[in-house]
């Protein structure tokens, strides 16, 4: 019988983390502790909760369609069907690529036959960047990664990619303000997960990807919990 490995592909949400420039920070505070709790009850019993504030591309997260697009019809987090975001995935290793420049066509070529996988439609594909492992909680952190470039993003459109995820702010290249991989998205329907954690850990391997965004209504995309579920022998 086969055993599953769930791997945690999401990063830590708390008060004061990095988020993409211009886009409200994570804010986590007591709303009410045990001790107000116990007092205002007075029955002896007590319970805590606390609020949050962030942005809904704060932590690991999901992007709408309606986030990137304009057109009519442009669907919202809320009105993605859930088949998108349970998926079967591959991790691809494109490391070597500088940070500020694009990952070409040439690149997701290359590292798909050093891998010795196949694109399927369908698929969700994961970018291992190595941006994570060493710059997370670094000044570069926000500005010193690789992106897509329209090529490169257009191939995966054109092979049935349903979701595109990166372990870096954003999928596009930041001295590229024209965002050529958002654009690419957003005129094919194509999501991306932007944030990711560990995914040094399933580079070169195929899983089920789970990452199901939050039910907000007109959302311009949601926080997930980014898994990759591994079949062990």
């Amino acid at each position: 019988m086969k055993k599953v490995k769930l791997v945690d592909l999401s990063q830590e949400i708390y008060q004061g983390m990095p988020v993409y420039p211009g886009h409200l920070k994570t804010v986590i505070w007591f709303h009410q502790t045990h001790e107000e709790v116990k007092r205002a009850l007075g029955t002896g019993f007590s319970y805590a909760t606390c609020g949050l504030l962030m942005s809904d591309h704060g932590p690991t997260h999901v992007d709408s369609i309606s986030h990137i697009s304009t057109k009519p019809g442009a669907k919202s987090i809320d009105q993605l069907p859930l088949e998108l975001f349970y998926t079967e995935a591959i991790c691809l290793d494109v490391s070597h690529v500088p940070p500020r420049t694009y990952i070409t066509k040439k690149d997701l070529e290359d590292a798909l036959k050093k891998s010795g996988l196949e694109i399927k439609k369908g698929d969700t594909v994961l970018l291992y960047t190595g941006h994570y492992n060493k710059r997370y909680g670094t000044p570069e952190w926000l500005t010193h990664y690789p992106g897509l470039d329209r090529e490169a993003t257009l191939w995966l459109a054109d092979k049935g990619v349903v979701n595109i995820g990166i372990d870096a702010p954003s999928i596009d290249n930041p001295a590229d303000k024209t965002y050529p991989a958002h654009t690419v998205c957003g005129e094919r329907d194509l999501l991306n997960i932007e944030n990711m954690a560990n995914l040094d850990k399933v580079v070169n391997k195929r899983f089920k990807f789970i990452g199901f965004p939050l039910k907000i209504r007109g959302g311009t995309g949601s926080p997930i919990r980014a898994v990759a579920v591994l079949e062990e022998e």
